[in-house]
């Protein structure tokens, strides 16, 4: 059986054994094409993404997995609308 392990920021959760490398795409887009900081809504980010991403994006969950591993992770509010938090 796999360990899984839980992001103490996000609390998303992966097999430790499978980590994949973060996609140079979401890397790119995060260095290159933004400059922001705090928290902003993580559709909106995710959209941004895929239209710089062109033929290849990744999935939204793997978006969200690549930044939290890249020191951005994902937050919830009290109504459920989920953020991106940069500092």
């Amino acid at each position: 059986m796999p360990n899984e392990v839980e992001c103490p920021q996000c609390q998303h959760t992966f097999d430790s054994g499978e980590v994949p490398p973060v996609d140079p795409g979401v890397v790119r887009w995060l260095t290159e094409e933004l400059t922001w900081s705090g928290q902003e809504p993580t559709e909106r980010m995710y959209s941004d993404y895929l239209y710089s991403a062109g033929d290849a994006p990744v999935s939204r969950h793997r978006f969200v997995q690549d930044l939290a591993y890249l020191g951005v992770p994902e937050t919830r509010d009290a109504d459920g609308t989920c953020f991106l938090t940069r500092k």
